[in-house]
């Protein structure tokens, strides 16, 4: 369930990160520009995404490569090719990656679990590379001017305004009452806030320094506090999984 919110959330903070930045920087964008460049984006990106997706597992079903290792090298270039063809005709590239990685991971490939392997680790490693990467971006001397409204702003994303969500919208079904303040404690904020952090800057958005130490103070304080607590909180609610 996390890996699927996370997934499909990417789409949509890229597409609001993108409009907000125009709406602050280009005085003759208005709210209403975003309806149908959000309805375009996502449906483009959606149909985009199942259209190469089942081309590609059709594909792979098929072709004979000499090496085991060339089958990973083809579905990233495809992953690639994905994106690009996605953003260029005007979709969300994100959302049609992540489409058509899931119609591919549920497909019948004879080297589907060496790809899963592979990919797993690529994404650990670009998580690494992003977090070192930005990092060099930020000064310890500029993050301590921020502490204090970063601090008011995590703990209301942490203790309020995650649980709100998760309980408004999983207000049916079999999860109890534990496992849903177990989702809302695991709303950890990861890489992907600083990168999108980083468009005002670029765009040129005032006080865009500000936004970008505040997001980075405040995905470290998710990390901190949420990440390390995160077995003892399962305790407490008692679901923990007991060690093999």
């Amino acid at each position: 369930m996390l890996e699927f919110e996370s997934g499909s959330n990417d789409p949509m903070a890229v597409f609001l990160t993108i409009g907000l930045v125009a709406l602050l920087t280009d005085p003759t964008t208005s709210v209403v520009d975003l309806f149908p460049m959000f309805l375009s984006q996502m449906s483009l990106g959606a149909l985009l995404g199942y259209g190469m997706g089942t081309g590609m597992a059709f594909l792979m079903c098929r072709v004979r490569l000499e090496y085991d290792g060339l089958y990973a090298v083809l579905s990233l270039a495809f992953a690639l090719f994905t994106y690009g063809i996605a953003a260029s005709l005007g979709g969300n590239g994100f959302l049609a990656v992540y489409v058509a990685g899931i119609i591919l991971g549920n497909s019948e490939l004879g080297h589907l679990e060496s790809l899963r392997r592979f990919h797993d680790a690529q994404a650990w490693l670009m998580q690494i590379v992003m977090f070192l990467t930005l990092g060099l971006q930020v000064f310890p001397s500029h993050i301590v001017p921020v502490i204090g409204v970063g601090l008011v702003l995590s703990l209301f994303l942490i203790l309020v305004a995650r649980p709100v969500s998760v309980f408004l919208t999983l207000p049916f079904g079999d999860l109890t009452v534990k496992e849903k303040a177990l989702i809302s404690w695991v709303g950890l904020r990861g890489a992907v806030p600083i990168i999108l952090a980083t468009f005002p800057l670029t765009g040129g958005v005032p006080q865009a320094e500000m936004i970008f130490n505040l997001v980075f103070f405040i995905v470290l304080t998710s990390v901190l506090l949420q990440g390390t607590s995160l077995p003892l909180v399962a305790r407490w609610l008692g679901l923990d999984a007991p060690h093999a």
